[in-house]
């Protein structure tokens, strides 16, 4: 059962126990990445990466966003645990993820030459036999940051499996296609803020914009990926009012 709006207002005002309401009510999204992951850490070490994630969307989420929160919540999670795998993996789980980086590229090479095509992680992951996220983060280990963003599918694979997360979690192909109807300023800010933790004031210097414009863009962009949600099937807390501009009809006529 989804938690009522107040509770997540009382959490952003302070309310520690609201906090804790949130917290306990959404580990199953914790347990989802944690499972995303096995094998490259101790599951009690991805759990407690997981939880500081969990507790950042917590305080940073907005309820007027319109998103649900466990939409919101999986790409600070499971960017928290990428981060620490990154940043400190040991020296035989490096050796394998460069492993899988090398096989990664050849596979990439020998695809492109023979379709024309970027494969996308799900085609790259089953060819090798690995996870699509053990894949990103052998990608992330390498320094490949600029292949990864040239793959189709790679965009924070922000959702965690279905099999813990609850009902009306964005799948990472839906998050993909959605932002693909973002005008490139408002993408970036997307992925900005959630995808790499960064704030308005940071996204302001970083796209030579005024941090209030930033926030417009980052609303606007919000309830276009909304819309989006919702025509798929994914329930949202909160329908804002208002007319909806041409563009928007326009992006809508993609989703059919």
């Amino acid at each position: 059962m989804p938690l009522d709006r107040a509770v997540f207002e009382r959490a952003r005002g302070g309310d520690q126990k609201a906090r804790e309401e949130i917290f306990n009510a959404n580990t199953g999204l914790i347990w989802a990445a944690v499972n995303r992951f096995a094998g490259l850490l101790e599951k009690e070490d991805l759990y407690q990466l997981g939880a500081i994630g969990l507790l950042k969307a917590i305080d940073r989420f907005d309820p007027d966003y319109g998103a649900q929160f466990s939409t919101f919540a999986v790409p600070h999670i499971m960017g928290e645990m990428r981060r620490f795998l990154r940043d400190n993996t040991p020296v035989k789980v490096e050796r394998r993820l460069k492993e899988i980086a090398s096989m990664a590229k050849r596979f990439r090479t020998a695809y492109r030459s023979r379709r024309g095509l970027e494969p996308s992680l799900e085609e790259m992951a089953k060819a090798l036999e690995v996870e699509v996220d053990t894949l990103i983060s052998a990608l992330d280990a390498t320094q490949t940051t600029v292949y990864l963003e040239d793959l189709p599918a790679y965009r924070e694979e922000a959702a965690a499996s279905t099999e813990h997360a609850p009902e009306g979690t964005l799948d990472s192909m839906d998050l993909h296609r959605a932002l693909e109807l973002l005008e490139p300023k408002e993408r970036a800010i997307i992925e900005s803020r959630f995808f790499y933790d960064k704030t308005q004031a940071e996204i302001s210097k970083d796209i030579g914009i005024s941090q209030a414009h930033v926030s417009r863009l980052e609303k606007k962009a919000l309830s276009v990926l909304k819309s989006y949600l919702e025509a798929r099937g994914d329930r949202f807390d909160r329908v804002p009012e208002g007319d909806t501009t041409e563009r928007e009809k326009n992006r809508g006529a993609v989703t059919a």
